[in-house]
């Protein structure tokens, strides 16, 4: 006869976690538009035997992975053409993402999530419209931003309440975009910093003992030449290899 063994009580408590979690993840990922490349610069000319096969993106599936953690998520004003634009952001472990919410397709209530933190979800039946997600331009890795935060002085000389910066750099160290949030109350803000910067730290050590462990250059090849000027941790708060 078979043996039933029943799972320790922290070990269930974690598997439902993870349960949850994923079910979040399926729950984004089915609900989140990528933009084509025409929309993101409606500038761009694409070759006309090229938009056929560009017409779509190719990270639609990129959310969902057995070991991707939804870290924090929620509503944050971005200052976007001198206007604050309501966005939702979205933690994860290795990437933030930034996007607009609009209404979309019915969404069926699961019985898994009515109590995990969700914009699809909250408050919805099987006769209302989910919510969608509009990725703004492209996904943040947690190892290609600083973050400043607004100090009192800045935010009185600029008008700007709970509010703080992300400055985007790409794998070249150019800056390429610069995100400002502003949270609904100082101690929000202080709730997204928190998780942004422990996030960070451990994405930091993950990469360096996976990814840089075998590139990793003789210390006398990273020494910046002389009179060489970089963004200093003083003016940024954070400072990335």
């Amino acid at each position: 006869m078979f043996s039933f063994r029943p799972y320790p009580k922290g070990e269930l408590d974690d598997k439902m976690k993870w349960l949850k979690n994923f079910e979040r993840l399926l729950e984004i990922q089915r609900n989140i538009v990528w933009p084509p490349v025409t929309e993101l610069d409606p500038k761009v000319y694409i070759p006309e035997f090229l938009k056929g096969a560009i017409s779509r993106q190719p990270c639609e599936r990129l959310i969902v992975s057995p070991r991707r953690q939804i870290i924090l998520e929620g509503s944050l004003h971005m200052i976007d053409s001198n206007k604050p634009q309501e966005m939702y952001v979205i933690l994860f472990d290795d990437m933030l993402l930034v996007t607009r919410r609009k209404k979309g397709l019915h969404k069926k209530k699961s019985s898994l999530t009515e109590n995990w933190p969700s914009s699809c979800s909250r408050g919805s039946t099987g006769g209302e419209s989910a919510l969608r997600y509009i990725v703004y331009k492209q996904p943040l890795s947690l190892d290609r931003f600083f973050i400043h935060d607004v100090t009192p002085h800045e935010s009185a000389a600029s008008k700007l309440e709970a509010a703080f910066v992300l400055v985007n750099l790409n794998r070249f160290q150019q800056i390429v975009a610069v995100y400002t949030f502003q949270a609904q109350t100082e101690q929000i803000k202080q709730t997204w910093l928190l998780k942004l910067r422990d996030t960070q730290d451990k994405w930091k050590r993950t990469l360096q003992n996976t990814v840089f462990r075998t590139q990793r250059l003789p210390s006398s090849a990273t020494t910046p030449p002389k009179g060489t000027q970089f963004l200093r941790e003083s003016s940024l708060h954070r400072e990335y290899p």
